[in-house]
């Protein structure tokens, strides 16, 4: 289910956004629900605090109840991952207010300039970046990363420089995330091997017990395994063998 928060003061542009967003949704067989809103009120905010899974924001910047860069900035302080994309009748005045904004947004519609086929360019955007569980998207020092988690063999702490050190099938990125803060937003196939490093199972060729070494598809190696981590290893293979 894509969730899709529009909000915008005039009824007739509020009306046409979200005929663009059926008419994109129904044309991709889209399972869809779209929350539209006249101002930022109390129902607003409402939805916006609910954890609704795959959210695109649609959000007017000017209206007699508030600004929706100030809205966007409240958003962002509890939510990374929704989608968001500004569209406004004054591109001109508040255009540098959105560049120096902390907002990450995903485009700035004029109102006055093909608004259906730019609005039409930005959902096609976010579906090919896609809603897929497989997909990360955090901030670090003002630069969003996404990630497909399929593609990510581990990431370890790097404790002299204070970062966490992701490898993937595109290199190695280092981000000031703690790994604590990078395994909540990885999924099912992440787990600690070491208090220092997170394995994606997937992406694990085989794992030695003995000599402590974890081998991945790419052909990279980690010793860095626990003791609890080997117990839980070795109570796994014992099970599969007593099968």
């Amino acid at each position: 289910m894509i969730n899709f928060i529009i909000c915008d003061d005039n009824e007739f542009f509020l009306m046409e956004i979200c005929k663009i967003v059926d008419d994109f949704c129904l044309k991709k067989k889209i399972n869809y629900k779209i929350y539209p809103f006249k101002n930022y009120d109390f129902e607003f905010f409402k939805v916006m605090d609910e954890s609704l899974d795959n959210k695109v924001y649609i959000l007017d910047i000017e209206t007699p109840s508030g600004n929706g860069i100030d809205i966007a900035k409240k958003l962002r302080s509890k939510d990374l991952n929704s989608f968001l994309i500004f569209i406004s009748s004054y591109t001109e005045k508040y255009i540098r207010r959105v560049a120096n904004s902390d907002a990450m947004i995903l485009g700035y519609i004029s109102k006055r300039k093909n608004y259906k086929d730019e609005l039409n360019k930005r959902l096609r955007k976010i579906f090919r970046l896609g809603f897929q569980k497989n997909v990360i998207r955090f901030k670090d020092q003002g630069i969003i990363y996404t990630f497909d988690m399929r593609l990510i063999y581990f990431i370890k702490a790097d404790s002299k420089k204070r970062r966490s050190i992701i490898y993937s099938q595109s290199g190695t990125t280092e981000v000031r995330i703690t790994l604590k803060k990078l395994k909540q937003i990885l999924d099912y196939r992440f787990e600690y091997s070491h208090r220092s490093c997170i394995i994606n199972h997937e992406q694990v060729i085989y794992i030695d017990t003995v000599v402590k070494l974890i081998k991945f598809k790419n052909g990279m190696t980690t010793d860095l395994l626990s003791d609890s981590f080997i117990k839980k290893i070795k109570l796994q293979q014992t099970q599969i063998h007593f099968m």
